[in-house]
């Protein structure tokens, strides 16, 4: 039997908007698809006005063909700042997101720290962590992307 491994994943995201404006825009995950391309997501559970209960089942397509299944839910939130949520499903451990305001951006940290539990995903993190952590980079970096036109024509609609 093999030993799991908790796998490290850190994303950095610089937005061109106010940490309220980017909290506002990732605290609707049932809107990230508008936005992050090979992602299908649906909420399916409401939580508290700042998150903490919310839960939802994402879908990622990946760089190399697979499609990644998780689910996430918000256990701990400080809005505009920060979010903690456990993550189950082909990733199983942690995501938290913190949010650094400078002036009138705003510099998003991700920090996942899992364990893929899908054997296939499993092997080719002990075989291939270089390409695993490619693919990772890929799906993250298109949701940066796709942010950063979303938030230009989306800022000030909206405060939360």
């Amino acid at each position: 039997m093999s030993q799991s491994r908790v796998t490290h994943l850190r994303s950095t995201w610089t937005l061109q908007a106010s940490p309220r404006e980017v909290w506002s825009v990732l605290a609707s995950a049932a809107d990230w698809p508008l936005w992050w391309p090979g992602l299908t997501s649906s909420v399916v559970k409401e939580g508290a006005p700042d998150g903490v209960g919310t839960a939802g089942i994402l879908t990622f397509a990946s760089p190399l063909g697979y499609r990644l299944h998780l689910g996430l839910e918000v256990i701990q939130s400080s809005p505009p700042s920060e979010v903690l949520m456990r993550s189950v499903g082909d990733l199983v451990g942690s995501a938290h997101a913190r949010l650094l305001g400078c002036a009138d951006s705003t510099i998003v940290i991700i920090d996942w720290r899992v364990t893929l539990v899908r054997p296939v995903l499993a092997r080719a993190e002990r075989l291939a962590p270089s390409i695993m952590h490619w693919a990772h980079h890929r799906v993250m970096r298109s949701g940066e992307r796709g942010l950063r036109p979303y938030l230009s024509q989306n800022v000030g609609l909206s405060d939360r």
